[in-house]
C-alpha cells in the first residue's frame, strides 16, 4: 500500500484541487452539459444523464427540484440555482406536476431531505434564501432513420410570465364564478384570500369521514410557450442543445433574425449577462466549445427577449 502523504502536503494538494476545480453555477453546469451533448440524442431516461456531480449540492427523485447547485462565496455568479428535469417523447413539455414553474423559489420551500443534504454539503441556507430557477427540458420526435431532440435549460421566467400566487388567484375566482350566481361580485369575495400552492398541497382532514383530501395543482405550458414547437420557435433546432437566459436589455428586433458564431456576436449580444457569463464559463471548462457554440436572441410573445446559446448535438 501506497505511503500516505504528509498533512503539509496533502493540505497543497486539496487547495490546488478547489483551485483547479470550475465554479458552479448555471452557465458551468450548461458549459459540462455541452461537454456530453451527444447523450441527448440517445432515447434513454434524462435522469439517467452523468450530470456534473462536483458542482451538485443536494439532488432528488421525488419531488422539485432535481438538483441544486452549489453556492460560491466568492465571484460574480452566486451559483446555487435550482435545476429541474423534464423529458418528454415528443415536443411538447411534461406537465408541471410537482410545483407550479418560477423564476425563483425559496430555499425554505425545499424538503427536509433536500435541506439537510445542503447543510452536510456544508451550505449556508441563509447566504442565498431565494434562488434562480431553471428547468432542463428534452423532447424527442422519433423518425425513420434516427430520434431527433431538442435539448433547452431554460431560465423559469419563460414560464412565470405573471407571479404564481397571481395566477392561482385569478384561477380560483374563475372556479368561484363558474359556482356562483351572476350577482355575485366574486373578486370582492376572494380578494382576501391570500392564494398559495402549499395551501393546496397541504392535507385536509373532515371531522366523521373516513377519507382525507388534498388538492392538487398542475400546470401545463400554454402553446405559445412550447419552446419545442418547430412552428413557433423554429430557431431551436433539431438535434442541439440550448441555453435561454431572460435579459429585457436585448430589444433591438434585428437581434433576433439570426445565428451568430460566437466570436461575431453584435456588440448589443457580447455585452449582456449571459454571453459574458458562458463565456466565463466556457474558458474554466472547455474554452474550444466556443467554436461550435451560436448565438442570439429569442423574443417570447410574453415575457420579451432571451439570451440563445445553441450547440449542435453531435460535434
Amino acid at each position: 500500500m501506497a505511503a500516505s502523504r504528509p498533512p503539509h502536503q496533502r493540505a497543497c494538494a486539496d487547495v490546488t484541487h478547489l483551485i483547479a476545480m470550475p465554479t458552479s453555477s448555471a452557465y458551468h453546469f450548461f458549459a459540462r452539459l455541452m461537454e456530453r451533448r451527444g447523450y441527448f440524442v440517445q432515447d434513454n431516461k434524462l435522469e439517467d444523464f452523468a450530470f456534473p456531480r462536483a458542482m451538485i449540492a443536494a439532488e432528488s427523485r421525488s419531488g422539485f427540484p432535481d438538483f441544486v447547485l452549489k453556492t460560491n462565496r466568492e465571484g460574480p455568479l452566486t451559483g446555487g440555482e435550482f435545476i429541474e428535469l423534464k423529458d418528454a417523447k415528443a415536443y411538447q413539455i411534461a406537465s408541471f406536476n410537482s410545483t407550479l414553474p418560477g423564476a425563483t423559489k425559496p430555499v425554505s420551500s425545499l424538503s427536509k431531505n433536500m435541506q439537510d443534504q445542503l447543510l452536510e454539503a456544508g451550505e449556508d441556507l441563509q447566504s442565498a434564501p431565494q434562488r434562480d430557477v431553471y428547468y432542463l427540458i428534452r423532447g424527442i420526435k422519433r423518425t425513420t432513420s434516427s430520434p431527433l431532440a431538442k435539448t433547452v435549460l431554460v431560465s423559469g421566467s419563460f414560464f412565470e410570465t405573471v407571479p404564481a400566487n397571481e395566477v392561482l388567484a385569478d384561477a380560483f375566482d374563475q372556479v368561484t364564478a363558474a359556482s356562483t350566481s351572476g350577482d355575485i361580485d366574486v373578486s370582492e369575495f376572494t380578494r382576501h384570500f391570500d392564494i398559495q400552492q402549499a395551501n393546496f398541497a397541504e392535507t385536509r382532514r373532515v371531522e366523521g369521514s373516513s377519507i382525507s383530501v388534498r388538492f392538487r395543482v398542475m400546470a401545463q405550458v400554454d402553446p405559445r410557450a412550447n419552446l419545442l414547437s418547430d412552428r413557433r420557435y423554429p430557431m431551436i433546432e433539431a438535434n442541439t442543445l440550448t441555453l435561454l437566459v431572460h435579459d429585457h436589455r436585448l430589444t433591438d428586433p434585428s437581434l433576433a433574425r439570426n445565428l451568430y458564431a460566437w466570436d461575431q456576436a453584435p456588440e448589443a449580444i457580447r455585452r449582456c449577462d449571459g454571453y459574458t457569463h458562458l463565456g466565463k464559463a466556457l474558458d474554466e471548462i472547455y474554452t474550444t466549445l466556443k467554436a461550435v457554440t451560436v448565438v442570439s436572441v429569442l423574443k417570447h410573445p410574453m415575457n420579451g427577449p432571451f439570451f440563445l446559446a445553441q450547440a449542435p448535438i453531435h460535434p
